[in-house]
């Protein structure tokens, strides 16, 4: 029933799409003019392109999750090597300079001084 805010009108359409429309509207409990009206009210596009950021922003937030899970466990390894690292220097105390051993006591420290730079960027 037309009222002071709406317009009546006539429009042909396909039977196919006719057909598609009142199907659509017996399920959402319409009628196929307010069918109609709903879907020219609501662009299709706009509700596919929101849905799609959606699933974008979704996905995007996993994958920081995982990266932040990826990271803190990446720095519990450095952390416990670097620990280890520590406890082996503590050990070489008494390598005498100019032995293998105190050539391995020099790649130990250099190792925990590449750790140390690393950890500045934590």
């Amino acid at each position: 029933m037309p009222t002071p805010d709406t317009t009546k009108t006539s429009v042909r359409l396909p039977k196919a799409l006719h057909a598609e429309l009142e199907r659509a509207a017996e399920s959402a409990g319409l009628t196929v003019n307010g069918e109609m009206v709903y879907r020219l009210q609501h662009d299709p596009r706009r509700e596919a392109a929101s849905a799609l950021l959606a699933q974008i922003e979704a996905r995007d937030a996993a994958a920081e999750d995982s990266l932040r899970k990826q990271n803190a466990a990446l720095w519990n390894v450095i952390d416990r090597a670097d620990g280890l690292l520590e406890q082996v220097l503590a050990a070489m105390v008494q390598v005498k300079p100019g032995s293998d051993v105190a050539t391995l006591k020099r790649e130990v420290e250099f190792v925990r001084e590449l750790i140390s730079a690393t950890k500045a960027h934590r």
